[in-house]
């Protein structure tokens, strides 16, 4: 049986939204084809880094702080802050914070964020996360920096300039650099932690007039993975934050069927399979121990991608293959690697969102399977998540973000203004 769309489907929004959002995307997809190169600007905010695949330290003062404070900070809390310029933001008054949250071993970490809020925002009015699809292996690729100084390689993040309709409407918006400061691509549970601590840090300072606000997250594919582990994780890790609704599109709801697609042949895809190794590696080292494991042509390859973006990540990394980067040259077999996938997969976590969710998703969808999100869906409704599931015919998997996005973001809305989001749910 297939799942059905919620009573209550949410209306479509206004033609220009839609015609900047398909804009913006376009210019995304010229950007991942064309190899352009990063900047030098920053690396990992990690400190300590302690192993030959993370990256050295930013140098930036405000992506430090001293370990004591940090221990001692309660989560959320403002370390540091920066007022900044962001071309995509232009007019709009620009904030970045540094604040206190954790990673997946609940050691304390200094998690960064970018919040925008409109001159005409009400106090206590709407806040949304904002979770951007983050593919990286350098924290130069965190919206704090590429929305301060795009560069060749990391222009397509100015695709997130649709936010300014919702600016508009008066919303705050936050935009989490959601992989952490090891830059731990694609740890969905690290990243909801980040996400739901830049809320309560939105929250809790009273620059952003938000103690009474109600909170919207917003992710596709890789942001996908963080809004999905936010409506999963808000319940237990975070239920002092008033989260009204959460929109996940494009989410690879179960990444070892993503592992299992690429194999162990040759893939065009493989740039971001290799990233997303090192990524977990980062975030697991005492179970994940690529150094231990990189051939000759892996490291060479590490090399080649360490710090770069979407696009060097896929031209780069095109049409590799386990056997040329990994001795042993099975991935399946890398069972550290293999349940670092597993525990960051909705489809396979026994818990189900307390929170409303809008979840979408294209049938033709060629990178990221449409049936284990139909699956995940059909759970959801089993097990009574006030869930609207939206499929979609969008032909191409960027494409399938503009297709659904304006209900998405319609629906938030509703959520903002206290509508409740309904109970009915087909299967």
């Amino acid at each position: 049986m297939a799942v059905g769309p919620r009573i209550g489907r949410a209306g479509s929004t206004t033609m220009r939204l839609g015609a900047a959002v398909i804009a913006a995307v376009a210019v995304l997809v010229a950007q991942v084809h064309s190899g352009t190169g990063p900047s030098a600007g920053a690396q990992s905010v990690m400190d300590d880094a302690g192993g030959s695949i993370m990256e050295p330290p930013q140098m930036a003062p405000f992506y430090h702080a001293d370990a004591d404070v940090l221990a001692d900070a309660a989560l959320g809390q403002v370390i540091n802050t920066r007022d900044v310029s962001m071309p995509a933001f232009a007019g709009y008054r620009v904030t970045e914070i540094a604040y206190r949250s954790t990673d997946t071993a609940d050691r304390p970490i200094l998690a960064t964020a970018t919040v925008v809020r409109p001159h005409h925002a009400a106090v206590d009015g709407p806040v949304l996360s904002y979770q951007h699809y983050l593919n990286a292996l350098g924290q130069g690729c965190a919206p704090t920096e590429t929305l301060v100084n795009p560069t060749l390689e990391t222009v397509q993040d100015n695709a997130m300039a649709f936010l300014r309709f919702q600016l508009d409407r008066g919303w705050t918006v936050l935009i989490p650099d959601h992989l952490g400061p090891k830059v731990a691509y694609p740890g969905g549970q690290l990243s909801a932690r980040i996400v739901l601590d830049g809320m309560r840090a939105v929250r809790d300072d009273p620059r952003f007039e938000a103690a009474g606000s109600r909170f919207g997250a917003l992710g596709y594919s890789g942001g996908g993975i963080a809004s999905a582990w936010v409506s999963l994780m808000h319940d237990e890790y975070a239920p002092d934050v008033n989260l009204v609704g959460v929109a996940q599109g494009g989410v690879p709801t179960d990444m070892t069927t993503m592992a299992r697609m690429i194999g162990n042949h040759p893939h065009p895809a493989f740039g971001l399979a290799f990233a997303a190794a090192i990524g977990m590696a980062r975030e697991y080292p005492d179970s994940i121990r690529l150094e231990d494991k990189l051939t000759p042509e892996g490291w060479g390859l590490y090399e080649q991608l360490r710090g770069r973006c979407t696009a060097t990540l896929l031209t780069l990394g095109a049409f590799r293959s386990v056997p040329m980067v990994l001795a042993g040259g099975d991935l399946m077999a890398e069972e550290g690697l293999m349940r670092a996938f597993a525990d960051n997969s909705i489809r396979l976590s026994p818990d189900v969102p307390r929170v409303p969710v809008f979840m979408w998703h294209a049938r033709t969808d060629p990178l990221v399977p449409f049936w284990d999100a139909e699956d995940t869906a059909r759970r959801y409704c089993r097990e009574g998540v006030d869930l609207t599931w939206e499929p979609g015919l969008a032909p191409e998997h960027l494409m399938g973000a503009v297709e659904k996005l304006p209900a998405a973001l319609d629906w938030l809305q509703q959520r903002f203004d206290g509508v409740p989001a309904g109970t009915a749910c087909h299967v």
